[in-house]
């Protein structure tokens, strides 16, 4: 296995110093794997729903579909056709630290390709009739999210862990939120940050350095500079103590539960050792937290932990599903778990089983031309260090069990909570309210997120 890792290492330090700028000053990542005639590349802009301007949530991702829906050159039925003429679909997304346009195509479409993404980033048409579909189902695909209720949980967590913060919605904002937005919010929005200064290209497969950038240089030479993003953002506030939000649905058999606070950056020092911790506390099925809740006792079938990687300002969150006539047992058993794992620590044993896992796992993180790139530009958009995927397995074999249990200490608050329970609330107010260290209780229609 050491040979395998370090094999990888060698083909991951080969992917990142192919990262450079291209001749326009675009940064491009790339991995070549030339064994087979087929290129993905997606153009990546560095912002993502922290930039929506209050009150209009959800901006940055309908003016990311929005892109798909026709240029200045062609309408949309027309330009669905010129991709699909080259066997390609034109995909978008919208995440916490990036927006991403782009596709897969065979490398003897790659010019064709390349030019109607230049087309598509650089002379968008944002026809208000377009936006306003593109509106609806976003819209149809909130209310979709709100009949599922572990989405649903998950959407209540962020807006209450991050209450007042730019981190406080999800990617797709609200149903009144989107209909706020007009076509002229989408073109000014798109002018400000959709540009060359927040622009990384992250290629791999059966393409060169120097062809890629001239097609790039080329299909790119419209895109303005735009304005740059500036991630330094607010801490999000810790609550004082512990309160739960019961989100009421009627009829419920099961409660979907989500416990956790802010926590770290992508970019923090300790996320190393924090996220070793983490492994080792709910993030296998031999780990502690689900050996507690489904193993030993059958409370829930998972329950896991997790150390979000966002850029700027992160999240700690554990989860399980337990049945409803459960779930306040559940639920004192994850507090009480979650106090142990931070106060009085994991043991050596511990760290090391998920030391070997972290490590052993890591190589299917890269094991292909397309996972490499994708790794490094994540990590690039992060904030990271260029040199974190490479000195990843390296950083994790070295770090001493007492500092991982020490980071744990310092940047874990299982005093301080935000916990979210979708169930039927009425029968379970009570109970959850005696549950140590609950300072407050709400109550929630489940339909009430706005």
């Amino acid at each position: 296995m050491r040979a395998l890792v370090l094999a990888l290492g060698l083909a991951l330090t080969s992917a990142a110093t192919a990262a450079a700028p291209a001749p326009r000053g675009i940064p491009v990542i790339l991995s070549e794997q030339r064994d087979f005639p087929f290129v993905h590349l997606t153009l990546y802009f560095g912002l993502g729903p922290a930039q929506d301007p209050p009150g209009k949530e959800g901006l940055t991702a309908l003016t990311a579909r929005a892109l798909a829906r026709g240029t200045t050159q062609r309408g949309r039925a027309e330009l669905e056709e010129a991709i699909e003429i080259l066997g390609s679909e034109l995909l978008t997304a919208t995440q916490s630290h990036a927006v991403g346009v782009g596709g897969a195509v065979l490398s003897r479409h790659l010019p064709a390709f390349v030019a109607l993404l230049g087309e598509v980033v650089a002379q968008p048409a944002f026809d208000p009739d377009e936006i306003e579909k593109v509106k609806r189902e976003m819209i149809a695909e909130l209310e979709a999210d709100r009949d599922d209720d572990g989405t649903l949980a998950r959407m209540w967590f962020r807006r209450l862990v991050f209450a007042g913060h730019p981190f406080g919605h999800g990617a797709a904002g609200s149903p009144r939120s989107l209909a706020a937005i007009t076509a002229d919010d989408v073109r000014a929005h798109h002018a400000r940050y959709f540009g060359r200064a927040n622009l990384l290209v992250g290629a791999s497969g059966d393409v060169d350095r120097v062809t890629l950038q001239a097609l790039l240089d080329g299909a790119l030479a419209a895109l303005p500079p735009g304005e740059k993003v500036d991630w330094t953002l607010p801490p999000a506030p810790h609550p004082g103590g512990r309160h739960v939000a019961l989100i009421d649905k009627a009829d419920r058999s099961q409660a979907q539960i989500v416990i956790g606070h802010p926590s770290l950056a992508a970019d923090d020092p300790d996320f190393h050792a924090v996220s070793l911790g983490t492994v080792a506390f709910g993030g296998t099925f031999t780990a502690r937290l689900m050996q507690e809740i489904r193993v030993k006792r059958g409370l829930s079938y998972g329950a896991y932990a997790r150390l979000a990687a966002e850029r700027g300002q992160g999240y700690y969150a554990i989860t399980a599903a337990p049945e409803a006539d459960k779930a306040v047992e559940t639920l004192k058993l994850m507090l009480d778990e979650y106090d142990r794992f931070v106060n009085e620590g994991l043991t050596d044993d511990e760290i090391e089983f998920a030391r070997g896992y972290t490590i052993n796992a890591f190589p299917f993180t890269v094991e292909t031309a397309a996972l490499r790139t994708a790794q490094a530009v994540r990590n690039q958009l992060l904030g990271r260090p260029a040199d974190f995927v490479e000195t990843y397995v390296d950083t994790m074999r070295a770090l001493p069990a007492e500092a991982v249990r020490d980071a744990v200490r310092r940047r874990l608050r299982p005093q301080d909570l935000t916990v979210v329970m979708v169930c039927t609330a009425p029968p379970l107010r009570d109970a959850v309210a005696a549950l140590p260290g609950v300072t407050k209780v709400t109550v929630h229609p489940y339909s009430a997120l706005e």
